[in-house]
């Protein structure tokens, strides 16, 4: 789920992230001291060591910013692991995995380890993509031609026994159609309580855009409330909130001029944005329960036969698809955009029920709404809170790295 996702953005990326996991898994193989929970983390460490690429929009110059203007995605990287992950503890791995060896001062012993082999596992990736016929020997003699001290020693020799015994080059030629099983987990720390795979994969997500960061979150807090009070137990509901996180997942496959746009869409760009539902259910379908994909992907049809994307009617719509779909109209109601503040209970109230009224949402649970608003609304500002504070921190601690690092390269400029 997490590669068709990604690959709504660009392949090239995700493709990148699959072939450097896989090297640094060999090279920890070969290293022999770390143990599986471990390997794992590292794992996927790797597999999403480019995720501030997503946001910073470098994917077009791949090869360069993998060699050149790599603190960018770098800082957006870490300060994603940080803030919004199980991952936490490797969050300097990734600031760090474009730092020379010979930089390295004051980091911890597995920072320093984990971040000079990922440098390894990546440079030798983006030589493959420059020199694709390049065998084991010239791949050594390509990252020897590199500035003594780039490299750890260390990581370098065990990148070249990882070849010769499990032949990682020839592998890697051959495809990496995917993460491997056994590394791709739920909870990749291995301690039952962190941040799931799931909520990782919906703010990878919601974080490429300002206008979406709480909006998921807050659907899914409506629609679970709702469903607690319309439905006959919290393992129904539950199943309702894991529905309404995913459901706007497609949006990964929409361009940040539309989703950001300072304005209300036109029809082009709205026949665009619709087209979120349709890759919601090709990033799901196969990956999640059947019932948990089909209420995902109703929230935009109506009990009219109005809705999209195939315009069902009452009744072919269950009580969690109509939640849902009340809950996401809600999310935007109270939602800001740039041409809207937003909406206070009473003109929310009044929209649904215009809805209500004209047959396009449900009654019952527009009622519920009302009746139950403010507590509702209590509990999803409290739950959002979280991840709106995270937001901000990244966006503020962003903005401060880049000022850093252009301070720091004024000063290296004056000393040229």
């Amino acid at each position: 789920m997490m590669q068709r996702a990604l690959n709504c953005v660009d392949s090239r990326l995700v493709d990148h992230g699959l072939r450097v996991a896989t090297i640094l898994d060999a090279m920890l193989a070969v290293k022999g001291t770390y143990d599986e929970t471990q390997r794992r983390a590292a794992y996927f460490v790797a597999l999403l060591h480019d995720i501030g690429a997503y946001r910073t929009e470098e994917i077009d110059r791949m090869v360069a910013f993998e060699t050149e203007g790599v603190w960018e995605h770098s800082f957006y990287g870490f300060l994603f692991f940080r803030e919004l992950s199980p991952l936490v503890d490797y969050a300097e791995v990734v600031l760090f995995h474009h730092m020379d060896y010979d930089r390295f001062t004051g980091q911890s012993p597995q920072v320093k380890f984990l971040a000079t082999a990922l440098h390894v596992a990546d440079r030798v990736d983006v030589l493959l993509l420059e020199h694709p016929q390049a065998d084991a020997a010239d791949v050594m003699r390509l990252m020897d031609a590199v500035r003594p001290g780039t490299f750890a020693p260390e990581a370098l020799e065990l990148f070249a026994e990882a070849e010769r015994r499990y032949g990682v080059l020839a592998y890697l030629r051959g495809g990496v159609e995917g993460p491997n099983p056994s590394r791709i987990v739920a909870d990749p720390t291995g301690t039952g309580t962190a941040t799931s795979y799931l909520d990782m994969l919906v703010h990878i997500i919601d974080f490429r855009s300002r206008h979406t960061v709480t909006h998921t979150v807050t659907t899914a807090w409506v629609a679970y409330e709702l469903a607690l009070r319309l439905l006959e137990d919290k393992g129904a509901a539950a199943h309702v909130y894991a529905s309404a996180l995913v459901h706007d997942v497609g949006k990964i496959g929409i361009p940040l001029s539309i989703l950001e746009k300072p304005g209300r869409l036109d029809a082009d760009e709205m026949a665009v944005m619709r087209t979120h539902v349709a890759l919601t259910e090709d990033i799901l379908e196969g990956c999640v329960d059947p019932r948990m994909l089909q209420a995902a992907v109703r929230h935009h049809e109506k009990l009219d036969g109005s809705g999209y994307p195939r315009g069902l009617h009452a009744d072919e719509l269950t009580m969690p698809d109509r939640i849902i779909a009340v809950a996401d109209i809600v999310s935007a109601l109270v939602g800001t955009r740039s041409y809207k503040e937003a909406y206070p209970k009473e003109k929310v109230l009044m929209l649904l029920d215009e809805q209500q009224a004209a047959g396009k949402i449900d009654a019952v649970v527009v009622e519920t709404m009302r009746h139950d608003y403010d507590a509702i609304m209590a509990t999803v500002a409290q739950a959002c809170r979280p991840v709106a504070d995270a937001y901000e921190r990244v966006q503020q601690d962003y903005a401060w790295l880049l000022n850093e690092l252009e301070n720091a390269r004024a000063v290296e400029g004056s000393k040229a």
